[in-house]
């Protein structure tokens, strides 16, 4: 089967091979977004390469799937991480694939210690899929005495640190 990553109309398509899967249909189905689509096939591409290398016992590299979405809102940011999430899944490099959506509230805490125990709990049920944190910025945003960048440290650490699991 083959998967069209390009909805351009100038005739320059690009085409690569996946599994026709409705996550894949979906994400085809969004307008415009042609370099989100693009980017999207060739991680997905790499990831399957990867997985591949990997069952016939060949050296390959590990999969560092953090990313950073931005745009003005009503983008489609939610729903490109929630659809990657599905096709993740799909594919094999997630377990559960469900996207966890979090913000700022839901990762400070009110007192020391508060914070990195909220972001851990966080970070255990996203285990499996996609944590999406909206509008992140506001983490480093705050006061002396503001808990936001403990939040930051506490998220960086395991993905920096390679203990996290899909």
């Amino acid at each position: 089967m083959r998967y069209n990553v390009d909805n351009s109309q100038d005739g320059d398509e690009t085409s690569n091979t996946f599994p026709k899967t409705d996550a894949f249909k979906e994400l085809e189905s969004l307008i415009g977004l042609k370099d989100v689509k693009r980017i999207l096939a060739e991680v997905t591409a790499f990831s399957l390469i990867q997985s591949r290398r990997s069952q016939m016992q060949l050296k390959a590299c590990p999969n560092a799937l953090h990313m950073v979405f931005k745009g003005n809102p009503g983008t489609g940011k939610t729903t490109v991480a929630r659809i990657l999430g599905r096709i993740f899944r799909d594919i094999g490099v997630l377990s559960k694939g469900q996207l966890l959506e979090v913000e700022r509230a839901d990762l400070v805490g009110e007192y020391i210690g508060h914070t990195a125990q909220k972001t851990r709990e966080l970070l255990k049920k996203s285990l499996g899929g996609i944590m999406f944190i909206d509008e992140a910025y506001t983490l480093s945003q705050g006061g002396e005495k503001d808990f936001g960048l403990e939040s930051i440290s506490t998220v960086i650490k395991p993905l920096v640190g390679g203990k996290t699991k899909a």
